[in-house]
């Protein structure tokens, strides 16, 4: 038996209650030293809830010593700060995505995490889905014939318990839905696909750097070829919260419902037929991504494996989303114009 690591989790909002903390209750290799908020009561409130045995901190530079790692889930503007002040502290850091507002940010604590010898993993929970596992399979085993190209669109009206409401601020958030939910996407995205070699950008945001309603046109250059694929992204409403790529023999389906399986269409003789793809697991193995994504942060610290998503992945797919936000148009919205409304001539 090794000696359980400890963590503290910095930020007690949603994420961290119906996400980070189960994950951490149900490791055994983990021991939760405290929690650590700005509001002493929320957090306070979260142990009560869970009838948790750990400490309350308000300041973060108070448990540097206490523990080995942090899982840091603070709002996005504190994320690179916080995580840089840890690894120069020794600690371990599995950050919440984006790791940074900016690139050159997230470059800085990818490099200063080799520089101290220490792990830093990003969460990106959705590479820990079966599902993104299992297209990785299908297009390797090249069940799709030749990749032509993509469709992703996920998307519903805002919905997300927020305790701090920092979403909605440019200074704290960094920007809108496509540095909220689209780097999921386009993480997953270049890790299947490769690089970016080419994108357009359109999107609705009116000067407040808060945008709701994005449509992206990417371009790929990896082991597959050339592919070339659409994401749309919503935060006003609902989307078919799929994605579907496109091969000469067939097309795999991912639903945002279904992160255990991947659907397969194609012809079966004269008949268009679907095949439900899952993983077999033993009876009783469980685990949420986030179980998964703990373990691989755990496993990262004891030397065992690497981190699925580390800090260099994390500030590329940020320069991604920067080309985006540098060179966005508007996205079409025909209604808004006063002419289009009202029939008046400009």
């Amino acid at each position: 038996m090794t000696t359980p690591i400890r963590i503290a989790v910095l930020g007690c909002g949603t994420i961290t209650k119906g996400e980070h903390l189960p994950a951490i209750l149900r490791n055994p290799h983990v021991e939760l030293v405290a929690l650590v908020d700005a509001s002493e009561e929320r957090a306070a409130a979260l142990i009560r809830s869970t009838g948790l045995k750990c400490r309350v901190r308000t300041d973060y530079r108070s448990i540097w010593d206490d523990v080995n790692a942090v899982v840091n889930a603070l709002p996005n503007h504190l994320h690179a700060s916080v995580t840089l002040e840890a690894i120069e502290a020794g600690v371990h850091v599995l950050c919440e995505k984006p790791l940074a507002i900016r690139s050159e940010d997230a470059r800085t604590c990818a490099a200063a995490a080799d520089r101290k010898g220490v792990i830093l993993a990003v969460g990106m929970n959705r590479r820990f889905q079966d599902n993104h596992q299992l297209l990785r399979a299908v297009l390797d085993e090249g069940s799709l014939g030749a990749v032509s190209g993509y469709d992703w669109q996920m998307g519903g009206p805002f919905d997300w318990n927020s305790a701090s409401g920092f979403y909605f601020s440019k200074a704290q958030a960094g920007g809108g839905v496509l540095l909220d939910y689209g780097v999921h996407l386009l993480d997953s995205l270049v890790d299947w696909f490769g690089p970016v070699a080419d994108l357009h950008s359109e999107d609705d945001d009116w000067g407040s750097g808060i945008e709701s309603n994005v449509r992206l046109t990417l371009e790929h250059s990896g082991a597959y070829g050339t592919i070339r694929g659409q994401v749309r992204l919503s935060r006003t409403y609902a989307l078919a919260n799929r994605l579907l790529v496109h091969g000469s023999d067939a097309q795999a389906e991912l639903r945002l419902e279904s992160p255990q399986s991947v659907l397969l269409h194609r012809e079966l003789g004269s008949q268009a037929v679907i095949e439900t793809l899952a993983i077999a697991r033993s009876a009783g193995v469980s685990g949420s991504s986030f179980d998964r994504q703990l373990s691989n942060f755990v496993r990262s610290i004891q030397r065992l494996e690497k981190p699925l998503a580390d800090g260099s992945q994390a500030a590329y797919v940020l320069e991604v989303i920067e080309r985006c936000y540098a060179g966005r148009t508007r996205l079409p919205e025909p209604w808004s114009e006063i002419g289009a409304a009202t029939g008046v001539q400009a």
